[in-house]
């Protein structure tokens, strides 16, 4: 599957409705998107703490209510004011079709999992539609708790040293479906998750060789920034 990593955003604003829109135009399978729940309990689609980079003005997530946060513009390159805003989960839902996927990585804490869960429920996403995917085992672990049905992917920064037998302990701890990672050169590690159960997925790759590379070991998934020239191949 390829997936489009904050929706096509080589050429407009990371995480807006233009953007996801975008990736569907391209034939991807699914879309990445990061969420923050923000003071007064509304799940926004941004990938950093604060508005500070992609809005230039700083206003913290977690701290705003999602009308303060719709006040503002998202910039992109030299544009200062693109009209455009930062979208709930629930328009992001809007817009995914019945039969693509949407990857929602949680950038916050696991206060957000509830509210995560009614908003599945009320847009009436299934657990083939949507999976989980966080650096924070405790996210993992809370979400598989409350929806065991639904796939939830633990993220991990690839090392050269990791120890694989340390990340299986922790993937069975959390209940985790898989395993997604940055690796581009450990077909080791892709072999021992997979052969123990588990699925293993791939970000953010960009280059075509590497992709083609990846599949060839199994991935089950490539996150892209650039999905009109990896879909294209």
């Amino acid at each position: 599957m390829i997936i489009s990593h904050r929706g096509v955003s080589f050429d407009l604003p990371e995480n807006s409705l233009p953007a996801f829109n975008a990736a569907w135009e391209y034939g991807v399978d699914g879309i990445e998107g990061d969420f923050h729940l923000t003071k007064d309990g509304a799940i926004v689609c941004i990938h950093d703490e604060d508005t500070k980079r992609v809005c230039n003005q700083k206003l913290i997530i977690k701290d705003s209510t999602l009308e303060e946060l719709k006040q503002l513009n998202l910039s992109y390159k030299d544009s200062k004011n693109s009209k455009v805003k930062i979208p709930t989960l629930a328009e992001v839902l809007k817009v995914l079709p019945s039969n693509k996927k949407i990857y929602i990585e949680i950038k916050c804490g696991v206060e957000i999992i509830k509210p995560l869960i009614n908003e599945l429920s009320r847009f009436k996403i299934d657990s083939d539609q949507a999976v989980i995917i966080s650096f924070d085992e405790k996210i993992i672990k809370e979400f598989k708790l409350e929806v065991p049905n639904y796939k939830a992917y633990w993220l991990y920064s690839y090392e050269l040293d990791c120890n694989i037998n340390n990340i299986l302990n922790v993937m069975n701890d959390i209940k985790a479906d898989g395993l997604s990672s940055d690796n581009k050169n450990s077909k080791t590690l892709i072999d021992r998750i997979i052969d123990a159960g588990f699925e293993y997925h791939s970000w953010t790759i960009d280059d075509i060789d590497i992709a083609n590379k990846l599949i060839s070991w199994r991935v089950q998934s490539i996150t892209t920034d650039n999905p009109g020239q990896i879909q294209n191949e």
